[in-house]
């Protein structure tokens, strides 16, 4: 009688956990968001040399977007919040944990800067546990977590961009148009 190897075993056992994992719809994290379908943006903010400004830049330019500032369509950046409240507290009433949130207000306008789309509010959040006893750990560990959060909005703001065509985006701007022109007898 043959006896299976053990390498065949475990050949096997990565197959079948494979399978397994891209049959339950398993993805890596980051990778969920549809290309955008924009051929050229103008992305317009309060302060273009914010974390935000210039991480939404470059992952529009990751995904094949041109950034010029005669793009038909303009991406506006509106506002960027960010809190901290604590959500439990110590036997001594000091916060033991905070929850961080981000908001990012954003709308898509034409060139004469018509809301086409928006504005609209994207949120992330995100608990964490802070430590008297290590002050310096607990502000490093928070602003990777406001990274995260800042990432997270990004990646939200990708996918609600995938969804829009220029096509779309020409037909509402000249809807719009229609709008505002007053129909003659």
């Amino acid at each position: 009688m043959h006896l299976i190897r053990p390498h065949q075993l475990l050949s096997c056992a990565v197959l079948g956990l494979s399978l397994l994992l891209s049959g339950c719809g398993f993805q890596l994290r980051g990778l969920a968001t549809d290309m955008v379908n924009l051929q050229e943006l103008r992305i317009e903010s309060r302060d273009q040399y914010s974390e935000l400004h210039q991480g939404v830049k470059q992952a529009l330019v990751d995904n094949g977007v041109s950034i010029t500032a005669s793009a038909p369509f303009r991406l506006q950046l509106l506002a960027e919040e960010r809190d901290r409240v604590a959500v439990s507290y110590t036997s001594r009433s000091a916060p033991a944990e905070y929850e961080l949130t981000n908001r990012l207000v954003f709308q898509v306008s034409d060139s004469q800067g018509r809301a086409l789309v928006g504005p609209e509010t994207l949120t992330a959040r995100r608990v964490f546990v802070t430590d008297r006893d290590n002050i310096t750990g607990s502000n490093q560990e928070e602003e990777l977590l406001r990274q995260e959060l800042r990432q997270d909005l990004i990646r939200q703001m990708l996918f609600r961009l995938s969804s829009l065509s220029e096509s779309e985006l020409s037909a509402r701007a000249q809807a719009l148009e229609q709008q505002a022109t007053p129909a003659t007898p």
